[in-house]
Order: structure tokens, then C-alpha cells, then sequence
């Protein structure tokens, strides 16, 4: 039966619709497998020492969609380091600000919750601060692009978790030693799982143990904190 000439217009129409949103689709799968693939090399060998062309291999993609999506290798590079700080910090479950928690013990715990992974074998916990080791031993640089956008913020929430158990008097150098003091708490145990296949921490792995970690810290914490000379 011939189509009228509406008729054609809708199926044409309904086609390209759908074909943007396949086209929308397939881009947005090919930029997170250029991340992970990124993530991966970045972790495994460092910025200098990953090529633009094994990215895109891994990532089973071509040279030219490195620089569709991210431009160049640098911007691929900061982007990767945005996305793993996101990926590190847990707020899936606490809110950015703790929200729901009332008390200054319920937002410290808040806090170190969301820097504790739910269960420590995670992979991209290891991965992240992998790549934080390869960014202090050979400085790129990108890290002064994402401290105001990813770093600071998470430090100011660590301020206002300790400013809570410390005098209205206390030095702004103090408080901020006191809130990196109360993160390098917490993420020492990140990449835990490494660690216990080198047998140097002889400890369980599983998401029991890591709400265990974040009742053990927090009471530490709270300890050191109460005793606070100022």
C-alpha cells in the first residue's frame, strides 16, 4: 500500500529519533570504556608511561575518539582523576553532607563511612589510590585542576566534622591538620586488599569487616578527638 506523504514523514521522523538514541547510547559507552580504560593503564604504569594509542586499544575503540570525547591525553588524564575521586568517595548511602545525621558523633561516622568502601576487596579502591602514588612520584600537574571541584570540598566537610569537637579558639592550621589527620585514618585501609595478598595485613575483606573498620576508626577518632589539647 503506498504511503501518503505524512505517513512517510512520521516513519522518518520515528527513524531518526530512534537512531540519535542509539547514536547517544554507543557515544556514551565508548567514553566510559575510554575512562576505565584510561583508569586501568594510568593505575598500572602511570601518566607518562601510558600511551593514547594502548588506551584506545583496551577501550577497543580508535585514536580519534580520545580526542572526540576528551580532546587530548592531558584532558583524558584529569578527567580520569575527577572521576576516580568521585568514584572513591561513598555518598551513595550518607549524602554529601551527612544528611540525616544530627549529632557530632553521627557525623563523624557519616564521614568515615563514605571513605571506608562497603566492601575493601574493591578493585577501584586499590586503582585510585594507585594512581594518587603515580601522581606524588612524578607530578603532572592535574591535580591543581581538580582540588577546587573534588579535593577541597571533601576536605571542608572534614573541617566541619572536627570543628564540632574543638574550641572556637583553635588555629585554622590546627583544624586543617586535625581534618587531614581524621581522612589518612580512613584511607589508609583503601587498596586493603593488596595488601593482604602480599600477606602484610592479615585481615578479612568482606563488607563485615568493613563496617567493623568504620565503628573501630570512628571510635578511635572520637577518643583522640575528645582529647584534644585545643
Amino acid at each position: 500500500m503506498p504511503f501518503t506523504r505524512s505517513g512517510t514523514m512520521q516513519i522518518a521522523h520515528r527513524g531518526v529519533s530512534n537512531g540519535c538514541s542509539g547514536i547517544e547510547g554507543v557515544a556514551q559507552n565508548t567514553k566510559e570504556r575510554l575512562l576505565e580504560a584510561a583508569r586501568g593503564l594510568f593505575a598500572e604504569r602511570g601518566f607518562h608511561n601510558a600511551t593514547v594509542r594502548d588506551i584506545a586499544a583496551r577501550a577497543h575503540t580508535n585514536l580519534a575518539s580520545i580526542n572526540y570525547y576528551f580532546r587530548s591525553k592531558d584532558d583524558l588524564y584529569r578527567e580520569v582523576l575527577s572521576h576516580s575521586f568521585r568514584k572513591a568517595i561513598d555518598t551513595e548511602d550518607v549524602g554529601v553532607d551527612g544528611a540525616g545525621a544530627t549529632t557530632r558523633e553521627d557525623k563523624l561516622r557519616s564521614f568515615i563511612r563514605s571513605l571506608i568502601p562497603k566492601a575493601i576487596e574493591d578493585g577501584s579502591s586499590a586503582q585510585h589510590m594507585r594512581l594518587l602514588a603515580w601522581e606524588m612520584l612524578s607530578p603532572t600537574g592535574a591535580l591543581d585542576h581538580i582540588e577546587e571541584t573534588e579535593i577541597k570540598p571533601h576536605l571542608d566537610r572534614a573541617k566541619d566534622v572536627v570543628r564540632e569537637f574543638l574550641s572556637a579558639e583553635t588555629a585554622p592550621a590546627d583544624l586543617a591538620a586535625t581534618a587531614l589527620w581524621l581522612v589518612g585514618q580512613c584511607l589508609i585501609f583503601r587498596g586493603l586488599a593488596e595488601r593482604v595478598r602480599l600477606g602484610l595485613m592479615p585481615v578479612p575483606t568482606d563488607a563485615d569487616h568493613a563496617e567493623h573498620l568504620v565503628a573501630l576508626i570512628c571510635d578511635l577518632a572520637l577518643k583522640g578527638l575528645s582529647s584534644m589539647p585545643f
